[in-house]
């Protein structure tokens, strides 16, 4: 697929590019994404290459993931990503990552929000995807906060299901379906 650009009121959504390995690494390195998402230690500018030509433009151009830089619309910085990935009947996988930058303002959120919405949207405009599938670690509270936002519903607990720096760790599962009303809010487990 040709890559897609994707706006919202304050946020440019364009397929990351090597002039962002800086900000790769920045987010990649940041205590808070090392201790939920498996990444290679350490990460420098080889493994920023790595991912942005072997993941990120392979992903585009083979039709097998499509990774969203997160840009204000004001500023070319990177402050995170967000992807869709794991594609399969109608359905997908999406994950985020963000730098420390970026937190605690929606950004993630706003973003995530618009890659589901083009990914439910029929084509041309959109994927035509039914299902979109979210996990995480059961510790990662920013992310489990970003999906319930989001309008996920919880699906369930794998337990130990996530090998992570030596130390076993249950993962929590949610999704949403392209006619589920995400203004709803459903319930989540406490964690």
């Amino acid at each position: 697929m040709d890559p897609v650009t994707l706006r919202t009121e304050r946020l440019v959504l364009s397929v990351p590019e090597l002039s962002d390995a800086d900000d790769v690494v920045a987010y990649a390195t940041d205590p808070d994404v090392v201790a939920f998402i498996p990444m290679p230690e350490p990460y420098g500018h080889a493994e920023a290459h790595h991912w942005l030509t072997a993941v990120v433009q392979e992903g585009w151009a083979s039709d097998v993931r499509y990774e969203f830089a997160i840009r204000r619309s004001d500023d070319p910085r990177l402050l995170g990503t967000v992807g869709l990935f794991g594609f399969a009947a109608g359905g997908a996988e999406i994950g985020y990552a963000t730098h420390p930058d970026a937190r605690g303002q929606g950004l993630v959120t706003e973003a995530a929000d618009r890659v589901l919405r083009w990914a439910f949207a029929p084509a041309p405009e959109g994927l035509g995807l039914v299902r979109v599938q979210w996990r995480a670690m059961a510790e990662n509270r920013g992310s489990i906060a970003v999906a319930q936002r989001l309008g996920l519903r919880y699906e369930g607990r794998q337990r130990s299901a996530v090998l992570q720096h030596g130390v076993r760790h249950d993962q929590l599962l949610a999704a949403v379906l392209r006619d589920d009303d995400r203004s709803v809010r459903t319930a989540w487990p406490v964690p």
